[in-house]
C-alpha cells in the first residue's frame, strides 16, 4: 500500500506546474528588471509613502479659523463623567486605539483632564 501512495504523491508532485503570476517589473529608472522583487516593491512604496519630503512638512492639511464665536460648548466635568460611565468595557477599541474600559474604570479621576484637553 506505502508503495502506491508513494508513487501517487510522486506523479503529483512531478506534474504540478508552479506560475510565476509577478512577470518583470520596472526599477526606479524605469527599466525592467528581474531582481528580488520584494525590493523593487519596497523601493516604490518607500519613495511613494515617505512623508519627509513633503513641501509642508506634514500630509495633513492646517485648519482654518471660520470665525465662529461659539468654540466653547457648555461642558461640565459631571457631564463628562456621566458620558465616560455609559461606555460598554465590553466593545473594542475605536479609531483612536483608546480601550473604553482604560476610560471608564478612573472615571471621576480622568473627568476633568479630559474637559481641560478637549
Amino acid at each position: 500500500m506505502w508503495g502506491t501512495v508513494k508513487s501517487f504523491f510522486k506523479y503529483i508532485n512531478g506534474n504540478r506546474q508552479y506560475r510565476n503570476i509577478i512577470g518583470p517589473l520596472e526599477d526606479e529608472d524605469c527599466h525592467l528588471t528581474n531582481r528580488n522583487k520584494a525590493e523593487v516593491f519596497y523601493a516604490f512604496f518607500a519613495s511613494t509613502f515617505n512623508t519627509d519630503d513633503e513641501p509642508g512638512g506634514s500630509q495633513w492639511p492646517e485648519l482654518e479659523d471660520h470665525g465662529c464665536e461659539n468654540d466653547q460648548l457648555p461642558v461640565d466635568p459631571e457631564t463628562v463623567q456621566d458620558l465616560l460611565i455609559q461606555l460598554d468595557p465590553y466593545k473594542s477599541m475605536g479609531p483612536d486605539g483608546v480601550h473604553p474600559r482604560i476610560l471608564k474604570e478612573p472615571t471621576d479621576a480622568i473627568a476633568k483632564p479630559l474637559l481641560m484637553i478637549f
